[in-house]
């Protein structure tokens, strides 16, 4: 099983990541079609009350969504408004807003979801602009990755984990005046291209 993880609405009406997701989960695209019984679509929502809440609302959804699905390989998304391009995130570290999720764990975790090395050279073969990143932010993206991988090492629940930022639409410019965006027919295509990739891979590696 493969968890694919979006966004929701997070302080706007909406999340490149979460539309993304959710678009993928209602019409799948053909070249995925020999996969569809292995993949999950989620979209987490987050409570953005207090740090606190976020913090726990996180991790909660994604522990419960980790133990119903059980998946081998789970390919996180979250919106980057600054970027451009595709990015493909290489490190999530023990912070959250500026403070230590949790000074009992690890500083840092690398990604290690199979393949993503060539991620960025096989979107941009299709003339989908795509790059590497190794800092995924402070708040909810760099947060899920870094839960995942903590999940994944401290439980009975293993899987491989990676992080994806993608441009916001076109339809959120109101939102970000001065951000570039993406249609969501790029970023579907670029997201079914790291699926297949990394399923691949993943293979490969068994």
């Amino acid at each position: 099983m493969v968890l694919i993880t979006g966004f929701g609405p997070y302080r706007e009406d909406m999340n490149a990541s979460g539309v993304l997701v959710r678009s993928l989960k209602e019409d799948l695209p053909t070249t995925l079609d020999h996969l569809k019984d292995l993949l999950a679509f989620e979209v987490v929502t987050c409570d953005d009350t207090s740090r606190e809440t976020e913090h726990l609302s996180l991790e909660n959804q994604l522990d419960e969504l980790l133990r119903r699905h059980e998946p081998e390989l789970c390919i996180h998304t979250g919106q980057a408004p600054p970027y451009n391009k595709i990015m493909v995130e290489r490190i999530a570290t023990n912070s959250f807003m500026r403070e230590v999720i949790d000074p009992g764990r690890p500083v840092a975790y690398w990604s290690n979801l199979p393949g993503t090395e060539g991620l960025s050279v096989a979107l941009e073969a299709h003339n989908i602009p795509a790059g590497n990143s190794f800092y995924a932010g402070q708040h909810l993206c760099n947060h899920i990755l870094y839960s995942s991988r903590y999940f994944a090492e401290k439980t009975a629940l293993p899987h491989k984990s990676g992080f994806i930022h993608v441009p916001v639409l076109p339809e959120q410019a109101r939102h970000h005046r001065d951000a570039p965006t993406m249609p969501l027919d790029m970023s579907r295509k670029a997201l079914s291209i790291i699926i297949s990739q990394v399923v691949k891979a993943h293979r490969l590696q068994e």
